[in-house]
C-alpha cells in the first residue's frame, strides 16, 4: 500500500508513515531554504501536516514527493511574503552567453558539505528552489515546471542564473570571503 492510500485509509498511522518515509529528505530542503533549524523543522511539520489535511488533492499519475514538495515550497513562500521579502523572479537569461555551464557542478563535487550548504543558502529563494530540485532531488525540467508551476522556459532561466549565482558565491567561499 503506497503512503497515500495508507493516508486516505488510516489518517493517523499513515501520518506516521509519512514522517518516517519522507521527513529527513523534506527537512534537508527546507534547511537550505529557511538556513535556520527551527524554522526548516516548523515548515516540514506544516507540510507534513497540511499533506494527511488535503491528501485527497493528490494526483495518483504525479510522483508523491514532488506533490510534498509543492505544499512545502507554497509555505515557504507564504513565509517569505509575511516576512516584507521581496522575492523578485526573473523569466530571461542574461546577456553573457559565457556564463558559467558545467563548472559549477565541478566546484559543488569539489566542496565539502558545509560550504556547499553555505553557498546554496546565500541563493536567492527562487534559484534555491530550481537548485535544489535539479540537483538534490534530480527532477526533469517538465516536472520542475509542474511543481514550481511555471513555464519550463523560467525553470531553465531561474536554472542557469541560479547556476551563475552558485558559481559566483562558491567561489568567494573558496577565496575565503564569508560576507
Amino acid at each position: 500500500m503506497e503512503v497515500w492510500e495508507e493516508i486516505s485509509v488510516n489518517a493517523e498511522s499513515g501520518a506516521k508513515r509519512l514522517v518516517d518515509e519522507y521527513g529527513k529528505r523534506l527537512y534537508a530542503v527546507a534547511y537550505v531554504l529557511c538556513s535556520d533549524k527551527a524554522a526548516a523543522e516548523d515548515l516540514v511539520f506544516r507540510t507534513l501536516a497540511q499533506a494527511v489535511r488535503k491528501i485527497f488533492q493528490y494526483r495518483q499519475n504525479a510522483p508523491f514527493f514532488s506533490w510534498l514538495y509543492g505544499i512545502m515550497l507554497n509555505f515557504y513562500r507564504m513565509d517569505m511574503r509575511g516576512k516584507g521579502a521581496k522575492v523578485v523572479y526573473s523569466d530571461t537569461l542574461p546577456d553573457s552567453p559565457d556564463m558559467v555551464g558545467d563548472g559549477v557542478e565541478e566546484m559543488m563535487a569539489r566542496a565539502d558539505a558545509q560550504v556547499l550548504r553555505e553557498a546554496l543558502c546565500r541563493l536567492a529563494p527562487m534559484y534555491k528552489e530550481a537548485i535544489l530540485l535539479r540537483y538534490f532531488e534530480d527532477r526533469s525540467i517538465a516536472e520542475m515546471a509542474e511543481i514550481l508551476q511555471v513555464p519550463q522556459g523560467t525553470v531553465m532561466s531561474r536554472l542557469h542564473n541560479g547556476r551563475a549565482a552558485l558559481h559566483d558565491i562558491l567561489l568567494s567561499l573558496e577565496k575565503g570571503d564569508y560576507r
